[in-house]
């Protein structure tokens, strides 16, 4: 939230200074994030676009969420169309790529096609649309890496950390609430063991575990 937060009033500043003929030191509003997944990513991508349009940095803030298969075509040359078409319906809000890493795989020329088309068209459509990719941590610093112009155009990465116990235990609650269950005490300790019992690795799933625990009890 820190870093959303001063990244948007950096954009607002930004904005404040244009606007009475000041120089604007104007932050990229591009971002990557990077997590487990259910941590949130998605959810705090549609919030960015809905921040960016309350200050006027994007017209429609609206979210367009893609990864490689939505980017990707069978064939070459068509990966290019596929993508531009992915673009033009982010036009005016952010486009979230999710699993971006998947893109700069070894020896993958449609991945290439893909990342240099999107390249293109944030050069031709400046401050005209966001672009957050979001992934594993590892995964996506090598995928910034990958290519000079990625590097150039991401300034800012967010780290997305595991929840805690109690958090996920929140999730659960709020689950619960919004389908109109109430939990005993005995159901919230089994509830509470289960949680604390689950093995956190890499790819750990946070609140997407939570909706499938939910759903088991249910």
């Amino acid at each position: 939230k820190a870093e959303i937060t001063a990244l948007v009033r950096a954009q607002e500043v930004a904005a404040i200074r244009r606007n009475h003929g000041l120089a604007a030191n104007t932050p990229s509003p591009h971002l990557v994030f990077v997590g487990n997944p259910g941590t949130g990513k998605t959810t705090v991508a549609r919030l960015v676009g809905e921040l960016y349009r309350s200050i006027g940095l994007l017209r429609s803030g609206h979210l367009v969420e893609t990864d490689r298969a939505g980017l990707v075509a069978g064939y070459l040359g068509q990966t290019a169309l596929k993508t531009k078409e992915v673009c033009e319906r982010a036009l005016g809000g952010v486009l979230f790529i999710d699993e971006a890493y998947s893109l700069v795989a070894e020896r993958d020329s449609y991945g290439s096609e893909a990342i240099d088309t999107l390249l293109t068209f944030m050069e031709n459509h400046r401050g005209e649309m966001a672009v957050v990719v979001a992934g594993y941590p590892a995964e996506m610093r090598r995928f910034i890496e990958a290519n000079p112009g990625l590097r150039s155009r991401f300034d800012l990465t967010v780290e997305f950390p595991d929840f805690t116990v109690a958090e996920l235990m929140a999730i659960f609650d709020g689950l619960a609430q919004r389908h109109d269950y109430d939990l005993s005490s005995g159901a919230r300790h089994a509830v509470q063991r289960t949680i604390t019992s689950w093995p956190r690795r890499h790819g750990f799933g946070n609140g997407r575990e939570v909706r499938k625990l939910f759903n088991d009890v249910t």
